[in-house]
């Protein structure tokens, strides 16, 4: 089991990432994730406005730590392999090996959506780095902030005891194998491909660290097979989300991203994976003066909600993915959050 990160990480990623200017536009802050029930159209902006103000007593802090000594993520970055092996297609005599209707259908949902802005925030340059720093001083709502989660409550797998219906969503996500996009399911918890093949929320919460590996890296490899070279396009960079979070920098060969909220440390492969899933992804237009709050835990409802985005329909999803939306099919909706269970900084 991965370690859970100390209330000392976050102080010092706390008074890194704070030590920022506030945005210039006029404070609009909130303390509760209620404030996304309102119907009062400022109470939608309570994730685009900085109000310049730090999270805990740690918040008066200027200067950076130096160092991040005794800060190294216990047990991450070591290659798991998957267990067992892919069935090989058998390919009929004399003819080449044709993909069948499922294949053909999985490409079909892997194209871009048309309807979002191909491309969007896709190139590098000042405006892009100052973007990300904007997106850096964003707070999240205490009660969403895994910011603050990773330090007060010790994230772990829930068991098949655990009743959803009857749990909290607050709660829920305090569960690495519960992500928020996905405890409002059916069935809850449970990514949408492995419902469809009848996999219930009793098998999936009964499943152990070593299991949820072997689903990702499945996964995985099918997208590194595709022989694609995806480009560098994520909005916040690995060393940026360290001084968020307060983490010692990624390990050679590694780095971090940030899924909805949770900090993952990545190995050059599962990397690779992630930038493709992204590639296919879209850029959600979440319009000017609206900016996304890196470190909130927040339902497919809320995201649509919060950033004036068509309600999600059937085999649509939004996610945030190093400060930006995106909007996913299941099948790479699903490949995602499970590089957020089996990938999470904890």
């Amino acid at each position: 089991m991965r370690y859970l990160l100390t209330s000392a990480l976050l102080s010092v990623g706390l008074a890194s990432s704070l030590a920022a200017a506030p945005i210039a536009a006029g404070p609009v802050t909130a303390t509760s994730v209620n404030a996304l029930t309102t119907a009062d159209h400022s109470a939608q902006l309570w994730l685009a406005k900085d109000n310049g103000k730090g999270h805990g007593k740690d918040a008066k802090a200027e200067k950076p730590a130096k160092g991040n000594k005794g800060n190294k993520a216990k047990g991450h970055g070591k290659d798991k392999q998957a267990r067992g092996k892919d069935k090989t297609r058998e390919i009929a005599k004399g003819k080449p090996d044709k993909p069948g209707k499922a294949h053909k259908q999985q490409a079909r949902n892997d194209k871009p959506d048309k309807a979002l802005k191909a491309g969007k925030g896709k190139l590098r340059g000042p405006d892009w780095d100052k973007r990300a720093e904007e997106v850096l001083r964003v707070k999240a709502p205490a009660d969403r902030d895994m910011l603050t989660l990773l330090g007060g409550v010790a994230l772990t797998l829930a068991g098949p005891q655990l009743v959803v219906a009857d749990t909290p969503i607050e709660q829920l996500i305090t569960y690495r194998n519960c992500p928020p996009g996905l405890a409002k399911k059916t069935p809850a918890c449970v990514p949408p491909g492995l419902a469809k093949q009848g996999v219930t929320q009793e098998q999936w919460l009964s499943y152990d660290d070593a299991e949820y590996d072997r689903l990702w890296l499945r996964q995985r490899d099918d997208y590194l097979r595709r022989g694609l070279t995806p480009s560098e396009n994520l909005l916040l960079q690995s060393a940026q989300i360290a001084r968020l979070f307060g983490l010692a920098p990624a390990p050679n060969g590694q780095r971090y991203a940030l899924i909805d909220g949770m900090p993952v440390l990545l190995d050059q492969e599962d990397y690779t994976g992630l930038l493709l899933i992204n590639e296919l992804a879209q850029v959600a237009d979440i319009g000017n003066g609206l900016n996304v709050a890196p470190t909130a835990a927040l339902t497919q409802y809320e995201l649509s909600r919060l950033y004036r985005l068509p309600a999600p329909g059937p085999d649509v999803n939004y996610a945030v993915l190093n400060g930006q939306v995106i909007r996913l099919s299941d099948s790479q909706y699903e490949t995602l959050q499970l590089i957020r269970i089996a990938r999470a900084v904890l």
